[in-house]
């Protein structure tokens, strides 16, 4: 379990620098810093909006073994949109805009959904952190 995840954020980090390294080139450097940090400040926008109560739904959800609302999963994808446009790079912030935008936002609910049924089916109650 180990190797997977290290090679996942290795290789994350790596296609971040090459996007922000792109970027740079084609806007300038001061440009793609100001960019970085307005993505900042529109996450901690959106997260002072949706926070925990979100995450803490969903796991009353998954312990009470029926699937979440809507409400509650679009809370669940905004949290998700809010992390990852605080995170610095070009794949993130692409993906959480993604998640901004209403019309795509329903693929990024249908995903939470199936993953939170199958999580139901097998029984766990956590969506995070299993309970071994």
């Amino acid at each position: 379990m180990f190797l997977p995840v290290t090679a996942f954020f290795a290789i994350g980090t790596g296609v971040e620098l090459y996007g922000l390294k792109l970027v740079s080139q084609s806007i300038s450097i001061i440009n793609t810093v100001s960019l970085i940090m307005f993505s900042f400040l529109v996450g901690i926008v959106v997260s002072r909006s949706y926070g925990n109560e979100c995450f803490e739904r969903i796991q009353r959800s998954l312990k009470s073994r029926e699937s979440p609302s809507d409400e509650v999963l679009n809370g669940a994808v905004m949290s998700l949109c809010s992390m990852l446009l605080i995170t610095p790079g070009v794949v993130t912030d692409t993906i959480g805009l993604l998640i901004m935008i209403p019309a795509t936002r329903g693929i990024f609910k249908g995903i939470a959904l199936n993953l939170t049924r199958k999580r139901i089916q097998t029984g766990q109650q956590y969506f995070f952190f299993p309970d071994h």
